[in-house]
């Protein structure tokens, strides 16, 4: 299994599983079957209603949690629910996640991104980022607030976007704004199948070099 390492070091797989629109059953069985293959990396979200699902899937493989990457994600809804990461880890049945994304840009996530950083230096996540924030907002994320270790995460649907995403990223992150920082590591969140279509392994593998080439960032593909 390869991996790449975040602004703060922690390593992240670069292959995964993700849990979004699955039925807890689904979830459950995806995510024990998954491990058992040899993905290391999972990716859940409050708003996806299968974090318990999830973390049996996770006890009933019998991979060490050591080496397993937990991602998950705050709803809006969440932002000023102090007992959210404790509850989200009720669900899972894990004392951390590797990782804590806030999901949406909106209501209070300027409040929200500061309590992620909270509970980043209490141990509680071992990594922060976001998910679907335009580069605008992310930019006010990272020159406003102290912990800059950033992972965005957002997601292609091939055959719909993936010509024209390079192209948006490639615009935002060569903004000046991001000039003299260290850029977040990208996380290509891909949908395999849509429409009844599916995406070529190929295409994407190829969409990933380019990220990394034009935009010189570091990039995974789940």
């Amino acid at each position: 299994m390869e991996y790449v390492k975040l602004n703060n070091g922690v390593e992240m797989p670069v292959m995964g599983i993700g849990t979004f629109m699955l039925s807890p059953i689904d979830a459950e069985n995806s995510v024990r079957e998954a491990l058992k293959a040899g993905y290391k990396l999972i990716d859940t979200a409050n708003a996806y209603a299968n974090e318990r699902a999830v973390g049996r899937g996770i006890k009933t493989s019998g991979v060490n949690r050591k080496e397993i990457f937990v991602s998950t994600k705050l709803w809006p809804t969440e932002y000023e629910n102090e007992s959210a990461i404790d509850e989200t880890l009720e669900r899972l049945g894990l004392d951390y996640v590797d990782l804590y994304l806030i999901h949406q840009p909106y209501n209070d996530y300027f409040g929200a991104w500061r309590a992620l950083e909270e509970l980043y230096e209490e141990g509680k996540v071992k990594a922060i980022g976001v998910d679907n924030l335009t580069e605008d907002r992310l930019a006010d994320l990272i020159f406003y607030n102290k912990i800059k270790e950033l992972n965005d995460e957002y997601i292609i649907i091939p055959q719909v976007n993936l010509g024209t995403i390079i192209e948006k990223k490639t615009k935002g992150y060569r903004n000046e704004l991001f000039k003299n920082i260290d850029m977040p590591t990208v996380t290509v969140l891909a949908d395999m199948q849509w429409n009844g279509m599916y995406a070529d392994e190929e295409e994407l593998n190829s969409f990933g070099n380019k990220l990394k080439e034009q935009l010189e960032i570091k990039t995974k593909i789940i």
